[in-house]
């Protein structure tokens, strides 16, 4: 039994609030296309999968001597070929969700803040890019000491919500079943519980004492995300049904009023905050560690590139989260798979105890990730 110590419940903190952002706003609408029981079952289905991928990247660090992030590891079990993949499909991956985070909290901040300010929506995510641009800088050691607090505020927002939907739930909205758009979850899903590339950060938060704990710390973090994950789309679709919205929360509000809407949209706005932050340090450290750029440099690639591409016109929330989901993380979790299989035939898991994940259950995973790429892409291509 493990005995709860302050490096854990950080640890565990920490990646609770890695994994938690705009995705979960995301579910609802996804679960309303498909009809939730359909769409609950596709989460403990891919939410087991990245469980089992979370674990094998947590042997690969643990096994690991050094400090190293995902790239490194690619290149060390896989190939240096591999790394430049990995390094192309994390970039994009974060870059891609970050840009989510600008469209979702500039809707959040303008649902605030508007009444009062006036301004575009497009104003309000700038202003949420520029705040989560200057909280990266602060680096891991801060995002450490915050997040805890960070999470608290985030099962008080969950709580909040699941109890104020509960008297305006109709229970004829769970039983809609809809075939043809039982795909529409699957990136969704995926995007929403990305969350693997903070793995290494955990060792560093646990320190060479507690390290062997990192197991423990995924799969109680991920057993808390799944639970909220899966309760919050309940209580959602629960009371919106069919008219559940891109982002879930502006279509609570004629449900559950002017309170909850400043509630929700505080919280909202602190968890997107939040996590901008966490995934631009996990990119900020990649360059840092792996290609020993300066913290400066690295600060400013991490931080330009998803404001330029929202410059550009790239604000659909949806399309955004399912592509980037279904198809770079996609990517990440056959690369992971890689990276554990390699570890398991090389001489170190002879010297010491490695865990012994089944050789076919490695190719089901990749064979199940290249066929959601596959669907995602052509979905994009032909929408």
């Amino acid at each position: 039994m493990i005995h709860p110590n302050r490096p854990f419940l950080r640890s565990v903190g920490m990646m609770i609030g890695a994994i938690i952002g705009v995705g979960v706003f995301g579910l609802p609408y996804a679960f309303a296309q498909s009809g939730f029981g359909l769409g609950l079952l596709e989460l403990l289905f891919i939410g087991g999968i990245l469980v089992t991928l979370q674990l094998m990247l947590g042997e690969v660090v643990v096994q690991t001597p050094g400090h190293h992030r995902l790239v490194a590891y690619v290149e060390m079990y896989v190939g240096p070929l591999w790394k430049w993949i990995t390094l192309t499909a994390l970039g994009l991956g974060i870059w891609g969700a970050m840009l989510a985070y600008m469209v979702v909290g500039g809707t959040f901040l303008h649902l605030l803040l508007s009444p009062v300010l006036g301004g575009e929506v497009a104003v309000y995510s700038y202003v949420v890019a520029g705040i989560g641009t200057l909280l990266i800088y602060g680096g891991l050691t801060f995002a450490s000491k915050i997040e805890y607090l960070v999470v608290l505020a985030l099962l008080f927002l969950f709580t909040f919500i699941v109890l104020a939907s509960i008297p305006e739930i109709s229970f004829a909205h769970y039983t809609t079943l809809n075939v043809s758009q039982a795909f529409t979850p699957y990136g969704v899903i995926l995007f929403s519980l990305a969350g693997m590339g903070i793995v290494p950060e955990l060792k560093d938060v646990l320190g060479k004492k507690h390290k062997r704990q990192l197991a423990s710390v995924i799969i109680v973090a991920m057993t808390i995300v799944l639970s909220l994950y899966a309760l919050f789309a309940f209580a959602v679709v629960g009371v919106t049904g069919s008219e559940t919205t891109s982002s879930a929360f502006d279509g609570l509000v004629p449900y559950l009023g002017e309170t909850f809407l400043v509630v929700a949209t505080v919280l909202g706005t602190l968890t997107i905050l939040s996590i901008y932050m966490v995934l631009g340090i996990e990119l900020l450290n990649t360059f840092k560690f792996d290609f020993h750029l300066k913290h400066r440099l690295s600060w400013l690639l991490v931080s330009a590139v998803p404001i330029l591409l929202f410059a550009l016109g790239m604000r659909e929330f949806i399309h955004i989260i399912g592509f980037v989901g279904g198809v770079f993380g996609g990517f990440l979790g056959i690369l992971v798979a890689l990276t554990y299989w390699s570890l398991r035939r090389k001489g170190l898991c002879r010297e010491h105890h490695c865990i012994n994940f089944p050789a076919p259950l490695t190719w089901i995973i990749i064979t199940v990730f290249s066929g959601g790429i596959i669907l995602e892409v052509f979905t994009t291509l032909i929408r």
